[in-house]
């Protein structure tokens, strides 16, 4: 079941889970799952002894000046900065990372075909055996390959974020679309109570549709198998209808989760011309701990 979707908005720029009760591995990292401003998901990643950001999986959206939007999706790992080296865009350059609190900011280029994004976010967090928050801020610039002109810019303001740690019942990963992947089981692991992810759906020449989601309630069988498709309908302005067709399927373990993810939405405007969007086949994959 979809619990609920959020206003979709065309962006600027594409971004490219045994039913017993789990008993984490000694030494094992400690997965955080949560949620930032907006509904958008998150996962971190610690040592054992939660002191050390191992990893750190993030979702954004930033409003443009032109008014439409730019979001993306990535999984940082931190390092140290290097004399005369420059951070890859995978990487979170940390300026703070011990003792259960980190800081860093990550430097990435988008390309938009005739454009190019820059993008610079900041992120700082801490941590403890149970709960993780922190802030998150994103801007971009986005400039005229042949000019160099700046066409737009684009800012998500500071979006505050929580998550919880919880071994055996809250899980993170990532999609194969970049994007964190969250879930949530039960007290007693016969359902999965919360799945949270963000997912992209190309939708050909008109460009591509990018939204978090949030689903709930999925019985989990005696093999760990959950997951089924539905539909969902919603009315648009000026008299335009929206139809998704969603299919979520998993498996979960008492230690790792893992599924398919496939989002198709179609748009039919007032005089019955229809836009389809589809996510294709995502990939994902989380762990406990």
């Amino acid at each position: 079941m979809r619990l609920s979707l959020p206003s979709l908005a065309a962006a600027v720029g594409s971004t490219a889970a045994a039913l017993a009760a789990a008993t984490p591995a000694q030494g094992a990292d400690a997965v955080f799952g949560g949620t930032a401003t907006g509904g958008a998901p998150i996962v971190i990643r610690t040592d054992a002894k939660t002191q050390v950001l191992k990893s750190i999986a993030i979702s954004w959206d930033a409003s443009c000046a032109n008014g439409r939007y730019f979001g993306a999706g990535d999984e940082l790992t931190p390092v140290e900065p290097v004399d005369g080296f420059s951070p890859g865009p995978a990487e979170l350059l940390a300026s703070r990372n011990a003792k259960g609190h980190f800081a860093g900011s990550q430097l990435a280029a988008r390309d938009l075909g005739d454009a190019v994004a820059a993008i610079a976010v900041q992120l700082s967090g801490k941590f403890n055996a149970k709960r993780s928050t922190g802030t998150l801020s994103a801007t971009v610039k986005i400039m005229d390959k042949a000019t160099s002109t700046e066409i737009t810019s684009c800012d998500s303001r500071k979006l505050s974020w929580v998550a919880a740690r919880a071994p055996g019942t809250v899980y993170g990963g990532v999609t194969s679309q970049g994007e964190p992947m969250v879930l949530r089981l039960d007290s007693a692991r016969r359902s999965v109570s919360d799945v949270i992810t963000t997912w992209d759906a190309s939708c050909g020449d008109a460009g591509f549709l990018r939204s978090p989601d949030h689903f709930v309630r999925f019985p989990i069988k005696s093999t760990g198998r959950f997951g089924n498709a539905f539909t969902a309908d919603d009315a648009m302005d000026a008299g335009a209808k929206r139809h998704v067709d969603y299919d979520i399927k998993g498996r979960v373990s008492t230690t790792a989760a893992k599924g398919t993810l496939q989002v198709k939405v179609t748009d039919t405007d007032a005089t019955g011309v229809a836009t389809t969007c589809d996510s294709a086949g995502v990939t994902w994959k989380a762990a406990t701990g």
